[in-house]
């Protein structure tokens, strides 16, 4: 199939969940066999296996509207040498071209309700809106999860996000009870609160456990090391050695980083939040906890380490529904079902 994709930016420029998830999608489609080109505000680099059709750069001071630029960006494209459109985000304006499969990646209503910044706050608020006209435009919807579906009532199929389970998977733990973090100090993802809980619970208790984090800023405590930004390498060596993962977001569409720690044969601890819900389907496959047992949750697993093996276990089961071969076959199904029917129509 000749495949066009579309995301506003690459890794190479902006590290975010969906990013990387349109990313890898496209470069697993590329060795399946087919042809892939990315429509991005982002120029190609080196891991990129599909092709890079790059949007021309915009003033910075333009840079609060990337999403909307990006948009009428679309809107000007001439897609018709492609067999399919698929597109991640921003598509409210490309009406009538076809066929068009859109994936949500969580939903506007739940971003604006856990946002800490007002300016977030206002951006997903008008998003919800837009979220439906993207449904309407598209000739089919995709939702990560079911928490997805509920809120995009137009979304009729379900696939989840992909992990790359031969780059994530077990390794030689830690010689000392280490809990890892992934993700921001503030916002939603809270680090800043979960470097609280280690230094006023756990350390306390483990007073040999450290807490890594892999991080936008620094956290302070004794027995807390950063890392900062990290190589994938590096990111899935740390997910390997850690002993406990703990993300305690507010919210997840899905939640890519779960996933990862179980392929890597690591527990997870983290809050209630409807990626969490889903990913380890009520803690048959992790542990979710209220922010005042968090601490607790986190120690029991440092401490018992049967506790700690069954969990692991657990956990490499659960990865294997996630893993992108899984993935990219739901994908193929989807397209080739949509290019049929538009076939039979033209």
């Amino acid at each position: 199939m000749k495949i066009a994709m579309t995301h506003v930016d690459l890794p190479n420029e902006f590290k975010a969940g969906v990013a990387n998830q349109a990313h890898y999608l496209a470069n697993e489609l590329v060795e399946r066999g087919h042809q892939v080109t990315m429509f991005t505000f982002s120029p190609a680099y080196s891991e990129c296996l599909y092709q890079v059709h790059q949007y021309p750069k915009f003033p910075p001071y333009l840079s609060k509207f990337k999403a909307f630029l990006f948009a009428g960006q679309l809107a000007k494209t001439n897609f018709s040498n492609f067999d399919i459109l698929h597109t991640h985000g921003d598509s409210y304006l490309v009406w009538g071209k076809h066929p068009h499969l859109r994936t949500f990646h969580g939903a506007a209503q739940d971003e604006a309700k856990t946002a800490v910044r007002f300016r977030r706050r206002l951006y997903q608020t008008v998003m919800i809106g837009l979220e439906q006209l993207n449904a309407q435009v598209a000739d089919l919807s995709v939702g990560v999860s079911q928490t997805t579906q509920d809120r995009i009532p137009l979304v009729s199929s379900i696939i989840p996000c992909g992990v790359n389970v031969r780059q994530f998977h077990p390794g030689t733990k830690s010689d000392h009870p280490t809990v890892l973090f992934v993700g921001t100090k503030t916002g939603r993802k809270r680090g800043s609160f979960l470097a609280e809980v280690f230094t006023n619970e756990i350390r306390a208790t483990v007073p040999n456990a450290e807490l890594w984090t892999v991080a936008d800023q620094s956290m302070d405590g004794e027995g807390i090391i950063n890392f900062g930004k990290v190589s994938l390498e590096k990111l899935s060596e740390l997910y390997q050695r850690a002993w406990v993962f703990c993300m305690p977001s507010l919210y997840e569409g899905f939640g890519v980083p779960y996933v990862e720690a179980m392929a890597s044969g690591t527990v997870v601890v983290t809050s209630h939040n409807p990626g969490a819900q889903e990913v380890l389907a009520g803690g048959k496959y992790g542990i979710l906890a209220a922010d005042k047992i968090l601490g607790q949750r986190i120690i029991n697993f440092l401490q018992d380490q049967d506790l700690r093996a069954f969990y692991e276990q657990q956990g490499l089961l659960r990865a294997q529904d996630f893993s992108w071969e899984s993935v990219v076959q739901r994908y193929e199904t989807l397209y080739q079902d949509l290019i049929d029917r538009f076939q039979k129509v033209s």
